[in-house]
Formats: structure tokens, sequence, C-alpha cells
């Protein structure tokens, strides 16, 4: 039932039984079936407000909010899934957001005249956005463009909602297993990636659609969030010092393997801003 057809229903089932005794038990049951409640009536503007401020990514989770609060002001960049392509199914939905201040830093580094000369504005025939988005899709290039990006400190947030109920044990070695795939040698790394074990303080079971968030801070650093999306509760977790882990990390986001889909949508908006 339509919200229209709801209240149109609604009028005339109070105008018929008004003056009946058991009028408040039928129509507060039909109500509820109808999904309305009169202490908070759902309005247009509700679901007007709802639909614009948010990105819906699976089904099975929740929209993503375009914007988010954590240290600071940040906006989606891109979502999309990551799935585990050898048994077909999806792990989880993943957001990708900037710091909105530090949204000019990614035109001010993929203007600079050494990118743009060396690896974006290699064909005349387009644009310098239209040169940014093929580079970008290049496998080498966007490594390049995407690691002088993270060198300029940009705040940046990945949000993993599991789509599957799971366990903390579960989503840091696949945090782990992904940052050890890009196969970096730093002598750093091995200490980053103890810090990033050690920062999963919670244990125990994840319930899908809760939230993971991993927030990378303008040094560096990874400060890690865990959102229980059924009590609004926002727990800090532990704090990975090492930037190397955070590089990696969102390097493998924006110009790997990890979600093609997300990358692809970073990499849409990412082109738009330059």
């Amino acid at each position: 039932m339509s919200f229209f057809s709801a209240r149109l229903f609604t009028k005339r089932f109070i105008q018929s039984f008004r003056s009946s005794g058991t009028a408040r038990v039928l129509l507060g049951a039909s109500l509820a079936t109808c999904g309305l409640l009169i202490s908070k009536p759902i309005t247009l503007d509700d679901k007007i407000k709802e639909l614009t401020n948010s990105i819906a990514v699976d089904n099975a989770v929740d929209p993503f909010p375009i914007n988010l609060k954590y240290s600071t002001d940040y906006t989606v960049l891109g979502t999309g899934v990551r799935s585990v392509t050898f048994v077909s199914f999806k792990v989880y939905a993943l957001g990708i957001y900037a710091a909105v201040q530090d949204l000019n830093k990614i035109p001010t580094v993929l203007d600079s005249n050494f990118l743009s000369s060396a690896f974006i504005d290699t064909d005349s025939t387009k644009s310098h956005r239209e040169n940014v988005f093929k580079a970008l899709n290049d496998k080498e290039k966007s490594k390049v463009l995407v690691s002088n990006l993270l060198d300029s400190n940009i705040r940046l947030v990945a949000r993993i909602t599991p789509i599957r109920n799971t366990d903390f044990n579960h989503l840091r070695d696949g945090l782990v297993k992904s940052i050890l795939a890009a196969k970096v040698q730093d002598e750093t790394l091995d200490k980053g990636l103890q810090q990033l074990k050690e920062a999963f303080l919670r244990k125990g079971s994840v319930a899908k659609n809760s939230n993971l968030v991993l927030e990378r801070l303008g040094d560096g650093q990874l400060q890690l969030y865990f959102e229980n999306t059924k009590t609004g509760e926002l727990e800090t977790l532990g704090r990975v010092q090492e930037p190397i882990v955070s590089k990696v990390l969102f390097l493998q986001y924006l110009s790997g393997g990890l979600s093609p889909s997300t990358r692809e949508s970073c990499i849409e908006k990412i082109s738009q801003l330059v």
C-alpha cells in the first residue's frame, strides 16, 4: 500500500468507526499494518530526504549515507561490493569517503606539471579530465597517481558493512591479507600489520549490516571504529600508527582489485573533481 493510499484508507476508517467503542483498538492495529504511526508520521519529505542523502549499495544492507562525521566531515567518493570470486558470493558493501576540507587536494595533485606531462595528459585529443579518467583506469598509472594523492596526506574513510554475519577475527584477517596481496616492500610494514592486529580490541561475532570504519588521519595513522546499527552505538577501537598500513590499504581500494565496483565508482567521482 502506498503512502497516499494508506492515508486515504486511514481517513475513511476513522470516519466510519469514530463512534465505535472498539475503534481505537482496530485503528491502532490497522495503522501498524499500514506502517503508519500517529506519534511519528512518515511524510513525503522524509522519504525524499532519505533517498537524496544516501546511496543504495546492496539490498542486504542499509543504504550508505552521502556524508559522514568522525574526526572531521567526510563526503562519499564511491561505493561498491567486495566479492570472493572463487565461491561467487558477496562479502561486504564498501564505501570510500574523502574529508570535505581535503577535496581540493585531488585537483592540486592530479594537475601537477610532473604528473600531467608524464602520466596523465598523454592523449592530446582528450581533455585533462578525460585523460585523468583514462589514467586512473590504467593498472600501472593508477598506482602512481593514487600513491601521490595519498602522499598529500588526504584524509579518507573506508566504511565496511558485512553482507553476511561474520566476526572480528575474520574482518581483521581479511584486511591483513588485502595488504599483503599488494606485495609492498617496506621495513615498517611488519610492525604496522602487528599494530593492525592489535587494533581489533573487540572480539566475537559481527552481525551483518554493522559497520567497521577505517579512518585515515592527516598523518597517515589509521583509526578503527565499530558501529552497531541496531543500537546506534559507535565504539572507538584501536589505532595503527605506521602510515604504511593506511597507504597500502587505500591504494588497494582505489587502484587495486579488492572491489572493482568501488574503484570504478571512485574513479568517476575523482575525475569529476579535477
